[in-house]
């Protein structure tokens, strides 16, 4: 499936998923299950659930042979409807797996939502009416494949049940998937409800069973003021990005555009941090720390501890390969490390996720009223957050690529943990390497253009030239043109003027793409680009912060 903006289907499909216990999608998988006495092959959640996502650049899913067999055949399932258009008429509708009574219910992943068409076009003035219990849906099965073309498609969905018949459920009704069940004292409307107490052990206790760790780690949690908070995401974000590299890293940034001049990086980035955060782990006090300003029993909070506790987990040893420094090659860059970052992101949140599913907490509850964030986004400082947002959001695509919506957590250890984001991007290209062409630029790439050495290189990688190439493109051609990414890395000047100047050499699958790499590259005052040869899948760029430096990185014989 390809969505007119990846991004965009990107954040939906890392919604809650559904999770339906087998044995009991098995009850419902009969030919003769109380609706008309047509004897139709019959679909389910759990089945359609089954599709795995295996690109994200292209959309595309992977569909089992179940599914595949039926395509364009009668089929019958039996759902919740939920409208399309409106309640009034539900001649187009989709059906999901559980009925959604109020904004606090979790909504069904993408590949358990189909769209439903009943009647004719020829019947204009004919409506239909919405069926509010468990409903008998039969019709033409459609499955949107890359070649497909039907309405379902066009309108972004996974699956299509076209010329249905829609009727009343007259068998056993289905018990609710667990992800809309309702917490304890909780009413329609009411988001914010208070859960029930939990004491700390146990809540870690209920985290290793989602994560199938064994052992049951120690891990404490502990109420901090909002100041001692700040001071230790800053702590933990100055460790990340150390003192020697991080203002030739924000004057990198700020050259290619994603960063507003003269912006302290730390301060920026603490700043996103703050402004959606009650709880973190510290790893080196070894502690789940929360605000204590907050309830801890209010939904957003728990999802949080739960976030934190898995986190700690993780780190202190959990049987998962997340890309721990034993596992990462020599040499690391930036993008080996947002890589390995990804991955440990894709594990918290598919925990929390889980959890939430099980609990019947909505994972889009908002945080609790004595929630006062600290930190604000500074102007112009978008695209440096979809960089730093990134390894959360791919992270938890490539975790479902390997074990799916309900598989083990524990079959996640991998031999080779990625390296780059694209491989998270692209996780066929991570399981089998034949099928792109890596091509890394060599760190001392630079060493010819200026007797000058350049103060810092590293990698961008696909992570990084995505929010390079937002500021000017649509979404659809940021994640277009970062996919076929092969290889760059960066070097930047500081000159004693105070002027600045970077060199930017990017590598692509072949000469096609590094062509599109280079009309879209966004317009610059300061900027020149080296002439293109013939064949070659090499891009390169000097950016300065003026003219004079620019000057001085231009090769003499250009």
């Amino acid at each position: 499936m390809r969505a007119t903006s990846a991004l965009l289907a990107l954040l939906f499909l890392f919604g809650c998923e559904v999770e339906t216990d087998k044995g009991e999608a098995a009850e419902t998988n009969m030919t003769s299950i109380g609706g008309p006495s047509e004897s139709l092959p019959m679909i389910d959640f759990p089945q359609l659930g089954e599709a795995r996502p295996v690109d994200l650049i292209d959309m595309t899913l992977e569909f089992p042979e179940s599914l595949k067999k039926l395509n364009g055949q009668r089929v019958s399932m039996v759902g919740f409807m939920a409208p399309f258009d409106s309640l009034e008429d539900m001649r187009r509708c989709q059906m999901v797996p559980s009925y959604v009574g109020c904004n606090f219910c979790s909504p069904p992943n993408l590949r358990q939502v189909v769209y439903v068409t009943q009647g004719s076009e020829d019947e204009p003035e004919k409506t239909y009416s919405f069926i509010e219990e468990p409903s008998y849906v039969t019709g033409t099965f459609k499955i949107s494949l890359p070649e497909s073309d039907h309405e379902g498609k066009t309108r972004g969905f996974v699956y299509s049940i076209e010329n249905a018949t829609v009727v009343p459920f007259e068998g056993e009704a289905p018990q609710r998937a667990p992800g809309h069940t309702n917490p304890a004292n909780h009413n329609a409307g009411e988001g914010d409800s208070s859960l029930s107490p939990v004491a700390p052990e146990e809540l870690v206790r209920e985290v290793c069973e989602i994560i199938d760790e064994d052992s049951l780690l120690s891990v404490g949690i502990e109420p901090v003021s909002s100041e001692v908070f700040g001071l230790r995401i800053r702590g933990m974000l100055e460790a990340t990005y150390p003192q020697e590299t991080r203002l030739a890293r924000a004057q990198a940034f700020s050259l290619l555009g994603m960063l507003p001049h003269n912006f302290d990086l730390i301060e920026v980035l603490t700043g996103f941090e703050l402004a959606q955060r009650v709880a973190v782990f510290d790893p080196f006090k070894g502690q789940v720390l929360v605000l204590d300003s907050v309830p801890l029993d209010h939904p957003f909070v728990r999802l949080e501890l739960v976030g934190a506790i898995a986190d700690a987990l993780v780190r202190k040893g959990a049987s998962l390969s997340t890309g721990s420094k034993q596992n990462r090659p020599a040499g690391e860059n930036n993008d080996h490390a947002r890589a390995a970052e990804a991955l440990r992101h894709g594990v918290i949140k598919v925990v929390v996720q889980r959890y939430a599913r099980i609990r019947g907490i909505s994972t889009s509850v908002a945080p609790p009223d004595e929630f006062i964030p600290q930190g604000t986004r500074k102007p112009g400082t978008n695209l440096l957050s979809r960089w730093h947002s990134l390894p959360a959001d791919v992270g938890p695509y490539f975790v479902d690529y390997w074990v799916g919506p309900t598989g083990h957590l524990g079959d996640l250890a991998l031999d080779r943990p990625p390296t780059t984001i694209i491989e998270f991007l692209r996780p066929l290209w991570h399981r089998d390497v034949t099928l792109w062409r890596r091509n890394p630029v060599p760190k001392d790439f630079a060493k010819d253009l200026i007797a000058i050495p350049a103060h810092h290189t590293d990698v961008l990688g696909a992570g990084g030239l995505m929010p390079f190439l937002a500021s000017e493109n649509s979404g659809y051609v940021v994640m277009q043109v970062s996919g076929q990414w092969a290889g760059d890395r960066w070097a930047l000047w500081q000159f004693s003027d105070g002027s600045t100047g970077l060199l930017l050499e990017t590598r692509w699958q072949d000469e096609k793409s590094a062509l599109e790499f280079s009309n879209a590259i966004p317009q610059y005052p300061f900027q020149w680009y080296f002439p293109h040869e013939d064949g070659s899948s090499t891009v390169r760029l000097l950016r300065a912060s003026s003219p004079a430096a620019l000057n001085r990185l231009v090769p003499s014989n250009e």
